[in-house]
């Protein structure tokens, strides 16, 4: 026979932080907006203590500071958009232009601001799919734990 659900019944759900550490938290059956909005600003603050996103927004400010890499990052998306704005006029693409791309893409993977940029970006970009495959998986199957 099936119970209904009463007001005393609670969903325990586990919200991952961090790879580091997990916290319970209790919903009531038919959480209402306010405390799911409640639960995605702890989400929120504990993602910004992680180490991950402070590695992050040290290398951007690194690369905002560094003009040679504010200067080769603005050429290179300039390049970049240029091509891109013929391509979609269906215009050609002169081989000079082609060539100017892969200097200035060699100049922005030469720069170390960059690089360390690029590898916290990508390390941050696995925390949070981590985050949101721990999320989903409470969607699918709701109670399951999932691995890190």
């Amino acid at each position: 026979m099936l119970r209904e659900n009463t007001m005393d019944d609670s969903i325990e759900q586990t919200v991952k932080f961090s790879i580091e550490q997990k916290t319970k938290i209790t919903i009531p059956p038919g959480g209402n907006f306010d405390e799911i909005l409640s639960l995605a600003r702890q989400l929120g603050e504990g993602i910004s203590r992680h180490p991950r996103y402070a590695k992050l927004m040290e290398a951007d400010a690194r690369v905002r500071g560094d003009a040679s890499a504010a200067e080769a990052l603005k050429a290179y998306n300039g390049a970049v958009m240029k091509i891109a704005e013929k391509e979609q006029k269906r215009q050609p693409i002169e081989v000079e232009e082609k060539r100017a791309v892969e200097r200035l893409r060699g100049a922005v993977v030469a720069n170390e601001a960059i690089k360390a940029f690029m590898q916290a970006q990508a390390d941050y970009a696995e925390l949070m799919k981590k985050m949101n495959d721990a999320i989903y998986s409470q969607l699918e199957a709701p109670g399951e734990d999932t691995e890190e």
